[in-house]
């Protein structure tokens, strides 16, 4: 419901310290369903049916910092052992060789009166290889290597313990076995490495053990310098340089189509000769800095990008490492004469943030406030490791950018601020990306809706009613706004919504603003929002006078026991009307008159949702269709679930016209599932670097596998009907009959009995 501009996803900040970052490989997060490549000490994949969930199991929400972990089921010693062979796992053995750290993250529950003692342990640590044979470690833990932190206050000689009583803590500590002394006797290229941990269950512990984040690291961190602001040698300018102040402009220049940035005016952007920061690795003494100029008067701001004039590429080439890296880093420094807010009682020079240019998209990767106490230079690390199994922006870096947002606080006056050594560092062996996993469904006739625009958990998904004169005021009584739901997920689209705006108060175009009723003066919404089980709660509010804010005084607010069925929100004179839900009795309310009056037409309908949280990202509702009655203006019905025709890609218009959907942040994620045409929706999980969608009629068939849109003439390339659009954490893609393979293997012919659809990397397009 709030509104944000795109929000940043990490945050980073060192203060004026300067930290190195090691080169990773992550050998096991867990995060999603693959066992990535680890075992039982039979070899047993830990996801097979004979182990899993009975030794082994994937959980939520049990070990803080971590939204899934690998749960052990351990009763007694060494009965859930886990194991890698890293020659198994693409990389695997370079990446050992090339480190020299093993870390994990060894956690355990909070204790109850059922666990008055006991204890669970690592209790042995065992690798194999042709060099050094099989080792077990079960004593001399210190001297073997191995160090931890965290909750380690029963930890033995350097062996990983946690005690149990009735009022045990849940505990985390990571532990780390430094493998230096001992890569000789492995070899430096050893056909296996073969690693097992062994744990032990003692007395009244519980049977839960969780280990998160297998990590290799310790080799020297390669690093990509982008820019250190030395003008006779910019790595990534290209054939730019600057030597004068006014030269800095064929390299960096303000997004001018990213709106706002009226707080920079372009001969503000200066390079600095008389700064320079030294303080970091990489530097380049006296090479001096790049300066902003800011004036900022409210909630504007700037987004510089080093593109130049006329978008050429300053980047260039691109960087590519997408997967490897690991951090960006930057150094920054304030003018101590820069405006500030108090951010949770820390005064700061404001929200700065930093992100990549993919193509002509602006993605935030991370964020910093720097203390209005640090005049000095302030360097940032801002991690990348956690983004980069899902986040295809770092594939293909173009370009990179740095935008200030004076609307946290609302900065007014001048910030002058300056930048240098901005840098990446990669690691060497890239981390063991799983391969993509694939889901087919049968597609309803109906309207979906997907939630979220993967940019931001607020962006509203949605469609407008073309006609404007939609207001309960000066209507037919009863004056009724329904919509039929025939899926809801129950959890996580924390928002499905009827939005009535007055166009008055809004102040602007009604249409192409998806936060239209948050800006707007004046606004009544019905709201749903998932209450478990299945049960929603449902709100009608109001607000007036009231720009840039949620609609909060509530007339009617009920549970009800499911979102599925028809919703009706009904008016039967100005001031009194109805809400009433799937299987239930009409719930009367009143407005007070002086608030109806301020809902006279224009007023403009919206009918959809957002997710307001990132696990709601990318799920979707079906909605049968939307009725208005009794308006002043057009009466809308439309049902979704007979339409022969999608929403007009040029228009926005639905196909009765008396709907449009380019409110929506991501109109790709506002599709009509079409009568008899539309068949199978696809989606697979991301990343999925290089697989795309193909199908064959015969497994047995040799050769590639063949792009369904090959089979309609690649007609239907309209994501996501025909061609992938990504929406959360999955690609989705509608399969029209059309795209269906044939008999005879060519467009247009008989469709073969059978088909057969997979997500690889040898599709091909004939």
């Amino acid at each position: 419901m709030k509104t944000l501009y795109k929000t940043a996803t990490l945050l980073a900040l060192l203060g004026g310290l300067a930290f190195a970052a090691q080169a990773q490989t992550v050998i096991g997060s867990w995060q999603g369903t693959s066992a990535e490549g680890w075992v039982n000490d039979s070899g047993v994949s830990i996801t097979n049916a004979a182990v899993y969930p009975g030794k082994y199991e994937f959980m939520s929400g049990v070990v803080s910092g971590y939204a899934q972990s690998l749960s052990l089921h351990e009763t007694g010693y060494g009965n859930a052992r886990l194991r890698i062979n890293l020659q198994s796992i693409p990389g695997g053995i370079a990446a050992f060789t090339n480190n020299s750290k093993m870390s994990f993250t060894f956690s355990c529950l909070p204790g109850s009166a059922s666990t008055p003692d006991g204890y669970l342990q690592l209790v042995q640590f065992q690798y194999n290889s042709a060099g050094s044979g099989f080792v077990t470690l079960s004593s001399g833990w210190t001297a073997a290597g191995f160090t931890e932190t965290g909750d380690t206050g029963n930890d033995s000689g350097g062996q990983p313990i946690f005690y149990y009583y009735t009022s045990a803590p849940a505990r985390s500590q990571v532990v780390t076995w430094d493998y230096s002394s001992v890569k000789a006797t492995i070899g430096a290229n050893p056909s296996y490495v073969e690693i097992t941990l062994v744990f032990q269950k003692g007395g009244n512990a519980p049977t839960n053990i969780f280990i998160n984040n297998v990590v290799l690291s310790g080799a020297a961190t390669p690093t990509i310098i982008v820019d250190q602001f030395n003008p006779t040698n910019n790595p990534y300018a290209g054939t730019n340089v600057y030597a004068v102040d006014s030269e800095i402009t064929n390299v960096y220049n303000l997004w001018t189509s990213y709106g706002g940035n009226t707080a920079v005016d372009p001969t503000n952007i200066i390079w600095d000769s008389t700064q320079n920061c030294t303080n970091t690795s990489n530097a380049n003494a006296n090479s001096g800095a790049m300066k902003f100029i800011c004036n900022f008067t409210g909630a504007n701001q700037f987004v510089i990008w080093n593109r130049g004039p006329g978008n050429n590429l300053a980047m260039n080439p691109p960087i590519t490492n997408g997967y490897g890296l690991l951090t960006f880093e930057f150094d920054v420094k304030y003018d101590p004469s820069s405006q500030t807010w108090n951010n949770g009682g820390v005064t700061n020079f404001g929200h700065l943030e930093w992100g990549v240019v993919p193509s002509y998209t602006l993605a935030v990767l991370g964020s910093v406030e720097v203390p209005a106490t640090n005049t000095g230079w302030a360097h940032v690390t801002i991690s990348l490791t956690n983004l980069v199994s899902s986040d295809s922006d770092l594939l293909n870096i173009t370009g990179i950018f740095i935008k200030q947002y004076a609307g946290y606080g609302n900065l007014t006056g001048q910030s002058i601020l300056w930048l240098d050594n901005l840098k990446f560092t990669y690691a060497n062996v890239p981390p063991v990306i799983p391969p993509p996993t694939v889901a087919i469904q049968k597609a309803v006739p109906a309207l979906r809706i997907f939630a979220g625009s993967i940019a931001n958990t607020y962006d509203r998904e949605e469609l407008a009613t073309v006609d404007g004169s939609q207001s309960w005021i000066g209507g037919s009584y009863p004056v009724s706004y329904s919509f039929t739901l025939l899926s809801y997920p129950n959890n996580n689209i924390n928002q499905t919504h009827i939005f009535l705006v007055p166009a008055a108060t809004a102040g602007q175009n009604m249409y192409a603003n998806q936060f239209i009723e948050y800006q707007a003066t004046n606004m009544l919404w019905l709201v749903l929002a998932p209450n478990g089980a299945g049960r929603v709660t449902a709100s009608v509010q109001w607000k007036t006078n009231q720009p840039n804010a949620n609609a909060t005084n509530t007339v009617v607010q009920f549970t009800n026991s499911t979102a599925i069925g028809t919703w009706t929100l009904a008016f039967n004179s100005a001031t009194t009307g109805t809400l009433t839900a799937p299987g239930a009795s009409p719930v009367a309310f009143s407005l007070p008159s002086d608030v109806a009056a301020l809902f006279a037409n224009p007023v403009t309908a919206y009918f959809g949702l957002q997710p307001n949280s990132t696990a709601g990202e990318g799920l979707y509702e079906d909605w049968a269709s939307i009725t208005v009655t009794g308006v002043a203006g057009t009466q809308e019905n439309e049902d979704f679930t007979k339409e022969s025709s999608d929403i007009d890609p040029n228009t926005y218009y639905s196909p009765s016209g008396q709907f449009r959907s380019d409110s929506s942040a991501l109109r790709a994620g506002v599709v009509i599932v079409r009568t008899n045409l539309d068949l199978y929706w696809v989606n697979w999980t991301l990343p999925a670097v290089n697989f795309g969608l193909g199908t064959k009629t015969n497994l047995l068939q040799t050769g590639s596998w063949i792009n369904p849109a090959y089979y309609s003439g690649y007609f239907d390339e309209t994501a996501p009907r025909g061609a992938p659009v990504q929406l959360g954490t999955k690609n989705w893609v509608l399969l029209p009959t059309d795209d269906l393979p044939t008999v005879n293997g060519l467009p247009g012919g008989v469709l073969a009995p059978t088909a057969f659809f997979l997500v690889a990397t040898n599709v091909v397009s004939p």
